[in-house]
């Protein structure tokens, strides 16, 4: 954007040597440059806008999960034996994988949810078999349930980790932003103080607002991140 800036000066200083021009366009340049930065200002906001709904969607879904798989362990509660030591020893495993799926990038994260996929597989079998032995009673209806709250609940997760800013959105607006700054050093060029001081001071606080865009879009590999100390305690608290 600094580049940009500079880019902008030296093309009206290039293009418009006369002093009654650069006077006569001033007002017009001031005119499309409130629209350029109006545009820009929305843009940004859209963006952020979406990044942090992303960001609350995570923290509600993490809880979702937590509370699901708290739900599990008391629902497998109602089951008779051995079927309710089978669904609560399967069941730990599975949260202690779902748990390391929350915390975990790259290949630590792929190990935690074939992990995952291998536990609930076997929870599945457990519960099927629970659900037989307890056919046309309540205790079917409530480990049945409980289980597809659990499925539900890690799918919802892993597709919304999954979902972020299209690159292209992206792209665009930091284009946006180099453009705007160019059309910024365009404008400003007839004064005589080049306001270069005030206008990167724009440039950092555009930056960092780019930049908390990217953070609240990236679960887990940036500074700002959920939480996961709520279903850390549910995995902890498993008997």
């Amino acid at each position: 954007m600094v580049g940009a800036y500079e880019l902008g000066l030296r093309a009206h200083d290039r293009l418009r040597k006369r002093a009654d021009d650069k006077r006569s366009g001033s007002s017009d340049e001031g005119f499309i440059l409130s629209g350029v930065l109006g545009l820009l200002a929305l843009l940004m906001a859209f963006a952020f806008s979406m990044s942090v709904n992303r960001y609350e969607n995570r923290r509600e879904l993490m809880m979702a999960e937590a509370n699901a798989i708290s739900s599990f362990d008391l629902m497998a509660g109602v089951a008779r034996e051995p079927f309710a030591g089978q669904l609560r020893a399967g069941l730990r495993p599975y949260a202690a994988a779902r748990l390391a799926v929350s915390t975990s990038e790259g290949p630590e994260r792929d190990r935690a949810l074939s992990q995952a996929a291998t536990a609930r597989d076997a929870v599945e079998g457990k519960v099927r078999e629970a659900m037989l032995a307890h056919q046309g009673t309540p205790a079917a209806v409530a480990i049945g349930q409980a289980y597809d709250t659990l499925s539900d609940a890690a799918s919802d997760r892993d597709a919304l980790r999954a979902a972020h800013l299209p690159n292209v959105v992206l792209a665009l607006l930091a284009a946006y932003c180099i453009v705007s700054a160019g059309m910024l050093g365009y404008a400003v060029a007839s004064e005589r103080s080049r306001h270069r001081l005030a206008s990167w001071t724009l440039f950092l606080l555009l930056a960092l607002a780019f930049g908390t865009i990217l953070d609240l879009d990236r679960p887990r590999s940036g500074a700002i991140t959920v939480s996961q100390e709520p279903l850390r305690e549910v995995v902890q608290g498993l008997r």
